[in-house]
């Protein structure tokens, strides 16, 4: 097997992924410790037994984000199980959710560039 097919093979099954924990998200799980997460990728480990689910918050604070962790954890099940049932995968993969701080990272830079600027200043 070529090694760029199974990169891709893993890409697609991530995205398919993303796909299916967003909308899982906002039409089946109803506990309110991950309302407003957003998904923001899905990485697969090279034999597509494990799924990295990276979310995001905002506004996030520390609070928010335990708390938001431990209901990921309540709903890891449930949503291993989705896969399994929507997805023809040789294995169901674990999934592991992990809070994404670049979109954090991204905005603070976003701040410091404007405050580089001037932007926001009275002349």
């Amino acid at each position: 097997m070529r090694q760029g097919a199974q990169f891709d093979r893993a890409e697609r099954v991530a995205d398919a992924i993303r796909k299916l924990v967003s909308e899982a998200l906002i039409m089946e799980v109803s506990d309110p410790r991950v309302r407003g997460a957003q998904i923001t990728r899905v990485r697969m480990t090279r034999d597509l037994r494990i799924a990295r689910v990276y979310y995001h918050l905002s506004p996030s604070t520390e609070q928010r984000r335990a708390t938001m962790a431990r209901g990921f954890k309540s709903v890891a099940g449930f949503i291993r199980k989705r896969i399994g049932d929507e997805m023809s995968l040789k294995f169901t993969p674990e999934v592991e959710f992990y809070y994404d701080e670049s979109v954090d990272l991204g905005e603070r830079i976003d701040r410091l560039m404007a405050g580089e600027r001037g932007e926001g200043r009275d002349e």
